[in-house]
């Protein structure tokens, strides 16, 4: 009699194992505490042997006779079942080992030491966007051939409809350049480690790729554009993205050094902000002597977030606060504060509005040149002094100070 779905349901545990025999050597195996599993029994190689099929009700009665025939038929073939899959498993753990998302994983993880935090985090974050989450991310990497890769870097120079930092209205050249070099260094490495045979990266140039439109430097804004600015951050954005566009030019600091730094990383009693050479571009620490002004917008930071704690950020992201504000936030306030087109400016400019300040003034260059942590590479002679030029740097940067604070009086 073959057996019937209620009569399996409702198959109790007995005092020792018992089988219910459904045919061509199939059964369920209800065991004393009350598990139930299909099994298939054969004989290969002159022994008596038996294969789990699965578990009942998981695997139902007609999935189960299935996966017996398919076992049959290895046996027949002089195959047990059971080898056959664990080659199969062993066959999956090895292709999702050499996928290309798990190779660009490794190259990561053997290059986050070695890179700064802002690259590491571009890294990541352009990998994991334009490679796990596409079909390229699951294959397998030796059949990833130049066309794939071009028609990858094709879709994110060309797209029209893209948000965040991409949000441009002929696509995204400049990105599909930086993910080529990724690319390529990670082919270079996968092949070095015999995970590959070739570099589909190296056949394609830039020119193949994208076509990069004219450079937009990030001007120096005329007197009459910063007091316009000075005055707009009266209403735009909220009181923090305020707060951090006039520290911004304050300081003269990159964007990014802005949105990571901590509390830890700033001295009110001693009105400098030290700021550790792995969150530097060149990865050299930089001292940054603080204004009375800077003082003051450090102060109304605490009092609207009340972060005191070392590693608080100065300006959390709203929607996390384990991480710094988001890169688009300041450079969306300027927009909004009609920064754009003709009168085109971004947080990076603000480093050059100093710089043209300091200079027109009279400022000692290397002075200036050193507020920029800006490092000439031939200097190799001695080793980096992040203090350089100190006294001369608080002195120019209060007088900065006083002229934005006289701008916006």
């Amino acid at each position: 009699m073959k057996p019937t779905y209620p009569l399996l349901l409702n198959a109790k545990p007995q005092d020792k194992p018992y089988k219910i025999r459904d045919r061509d050597s199939m059964y369920l195996r209800v065991s004393v505490s009350g598990s139930k599993v299909w099994k298939f029994d054969y004989r290969l190689d002159g022994k008596d042997c038996s294969y789990t099929l699965g578990r009942f009700p998981d695997l139902s009665i007609n999935d189960a006779r299935q996966r017996r025939n398919d076992a049959a038929k290895l046996v027949a073939s002089g195959i047990h079942p059971k080898a056959h899959e664990q080659q199969l498993q062993l066959q999956t753990i090895t292709h999702n080992k050499n996928t290309f998302w798990a190779v660009c994983e490794d190259w990561i993880e053997d290059n986050r030491d070695s890179w700064s935090e802002y690259y590491c985090g571009q890294a990541i974050r352009f990998l994991s966007r334009y490679v796990k989450d596409s079909p390229l991310g699951t294959m397998p990497v030796r059949d990833i051939k130049v066309a794939h890769v071009y028609d990858l870097l094709q879709s994110i120079a060309k797209r029209k409809a893209l948000s965040g930092d991409e949000r441009k209205a002929g696509g995204a050249p400049h990105i599909a350049v930086r993910l080529r070099q990724h690319l390529d260094a990670i082919f270079r490495r996968a092949i070095i480690r015999g995970r590959a045979d070739a570099n589909p990266v190296a056949a394609l140039k830039v020119s193949d790729v994208v076509t990069l439109p004219p450079t937009r430097h990030n001007r120096a804004l005329e007197a009459d554009d910063l007091k316009l600015l000075l005055d707009s951050l009266s209403v735009v954005g909220t009181a923090l993205t305020r707060l951090a566009l006039r520290l911004l030019l304050l300081t003269s600091v990159r964007t990014v050094e802005l949105r990571g730094a901590t509390w830890k990383e700033i001295d009110l009693k001693s009105a400098v902000w030290a700021i550790p050479g792995e969150r530097m571009k060149m990865g050299h620490p930089h001292v940054v002597p603080l204004s009375t002004q800077a003082i003051e917008i450090l102060k109304e930071i605490q009092k609207i977030t009340g972060a005191t704690a070392a590693d608080d950020y100065l300006f959390a992201n709203i929607k996390d606060k384990s991480r710094p504000m988001a890169p688009t936030t300041i450079n969306a306030a300027l927009i909004r504060a009609g920064f754009n087109d003709e009168r085109l400016f971004r947080a990076h400019g603000a480093r050059g509005t100093f710089s043209t300040w300091a200079h027109e003034r009279g400022y000692d260059p290397l002075a200036v040149e050193r507020q920029l942590a800006h490092v000439e590479k031939n200097r190799v002679s001695r080793a980096y002094n992040r203090a350089e030029f100190l006294p001369e740097r608080r002195k120019m940067m209060q007088d900065w100070g006083d002229y934005l604070q006289s701008m916006s009086g």
